[in-house]
């Protein structure tokens, strides 16, 4: 666990004036490391000032290769990456589960989960310019309902929202939105092991009712089954999810065609998501955090560093910067 920099967190120049504001982002990161066979996945969870939640997985390691068959010379199904060796296409799929209390007090059971997609509007009076559109949204309220993809070209989220705590600006439901990674579905077939036993991998959303006992997408036991136990089960009955404290089960992944570049040791590639809040707030939460003093940082022409700037006044001197080798 530890805290780091992570570049601009809001900025602003006044036009008229020439004033300037600008504010660092900094995030808690909480990860862990997991080595499975040939590969490494790091699991990373962010925590940002704007009140932001992100989860980055970052992939490296070995990649699983194979010797060409007898009369094989480029391989159909993966990239050479040595003379005679093959690396196979493959996909890695994750799924996260999302038990969600958002400003409630009944533990989540006031939550309804909801679909929005942008939708243009058609020319007339309402849009006489012809570039006018809207977000449209939909509660999703039954288990098949909920079982959903991902649509970059309707910039479609999820939202989970509370009906039962307005926003006492906008009147509308205090709300989270998940902005979803743009990765395909499980290329296997549906009558494959992989695609029978990766079943939660075949959709982008899930919801079901919360039960204590549903823990993992796939099941308790996957190595040596031959079907899911886990959302293939969960989701055979239509239940409704109005007042059944809804969890929201996410899949993403990568769809990886190997690169040359990714041998012997592939560098990281990164898939995630992260869950924003939409309404929670009544404005901008991190529009107090204080600015902060770069002293490597200078007007041109000045050679009295971020003093000129009113950074002393700010207390930067009483943070400590000439022990962390500032000056």
């Amino acid at each position: 666990m530890h805290e780091e920099d992570v570049g601009l967190l809001w900025k602003h120049v006044e036009p008229r004036t020439g004033h300037n504001e600008s504010r660092r982002s900094r995030r808690l990161v909480v990860s862990f490391i997991s080595t499975v066979v040939n590969y490494e996945y790091a699991f990373y969870f962010y925590f940002y000032l704007d009140g932001t939640f992100e989860v980055e997985v970052k992939l490296t390691g070995e990649l699983s290769t194979n010797v060409l068959s007898p009369g094989e010379e480029n391989p159909e199904f993966g990239t050479l990456v040595l003379p005679h060796v093959n690396a196979q296409n493959h996909q890695h799929e994750f799924c996260v589960r999302i038990d969600p209390a958002i400003d409630d007090e009944n533990g989540g059971k006031d939550v309804v989960i909801t679909e929005v997609n942008c939708e243009p509007v058609p020319p007339g009076p309402k849009n006489p310019y012809a570039n006018a559109f809207y977000a449209k949204e939909q509660p999703l309220l039954s288990v098949k309902e909920a079982q959903r993809d991902i649509n970059p070209a309707s910039n479609r989220v999820w939202k989970m929202t509370n009906p039962g705590c307005l926003n006492p600006i906008t009147k509308k439901p205090v709300s989270y939105k998940l902005l979803p990674h743009a990765s395909p579905p499980l290329m296997a077939h549906p009558d494959s092991i992989t695609a029978k036993k990766g079943h939660f991998a075949t959709k982008s959303l899930w919801v079901t009712p919360f039960s204590p006992d549903q823990r993992f997408p796939a099941g308790d036991f996957v190595f040596n089954e031959k079907a899911c136990h886990g959302l293939s089960q969960w989701t055979k009955e239509d239940a409704s999810l109005k007042g059944a404290d809804p969890v929201v089960w996410y899949h993403f992944g990568v769809t990886h065609v190997v690169r040359i570049e990714d041998f012997p040791i592939m560098p990281v590639e990164t898939v995630g998501f992260q869950l924003k809040p939409m309404g929670f707030f009544t404005g901008n939460p991190s529009v107090d955090v204080p600015p902060s003093c770069n002293k490597a940082s200078v007007l041109v022409g000045s050679h009295n560093g971020c003093a000129q700037n009113g950074c002393a006044q700010n207390g930067a001197a009483q943070n400590g910067h000439a022990q962390n080798g500032h000056a």
